[in-house]
């Protein structure tokens, strides 16, 4: 009898533990500790046009928490060839979102490590970057 119960906690921890590394999350769910924006269009993979002047700022901020990233982060090597990057500083981290196809996030740091978390839910700012 105590083994099965035993069972049963460790099959329910699992299950919760598996639920929470795979159910999408929110990396900037409060818009008042971001610090700074950039953003910049990347063309063909290689240049990069600073844009921050032109792009609405305030309409970015808002429209970040609305990004979802999957918790865990796969393997990515190469940029995206037209895409816009915006890089904000973050509770004292700076963290990059790359929106194109395949839309991904990454916390910038001096290794520039290849392991990024897939992005849903961008299709808004992305529409906004377009605009302007």
């Amino acid at each position: 009898m105590k083994r099965r119960i035993v069972f049963a906690l460790i099959s329910v921890l699992i299950c919760v533990g598996a639920a929470v590394w795979l159910v999408p999350y929110t990396p900037m769910p409060d818009t008042a500790e971001i610090v700074d924006v950039l953003v910049l269009h990347v063309h063909a993979g290689d240049t990069a046009e600073d844009i921050t002047e032109q792009a609405d700022t305030d309409a970015i901020r808002e429209l970040l928490p609305q990004i979802r990233a999957l918790r865990l982060p796969s393997y990515h090597r190469a940029i995206s060839a037209d895409c816009y990057q915006i890089q904000v500083v973050y509770g004292g981290k700076t963290v990059c979102f790359s929106l194109g196809e395949p839309s991904y996030a990454y916390e910038v740091t001096e290794s520039m490590s290849p392991w990024v978390h897939k992005l849903s839910g961008g299709e808004k700012l992305l529409a906004l970057l377009d605009e302007q």
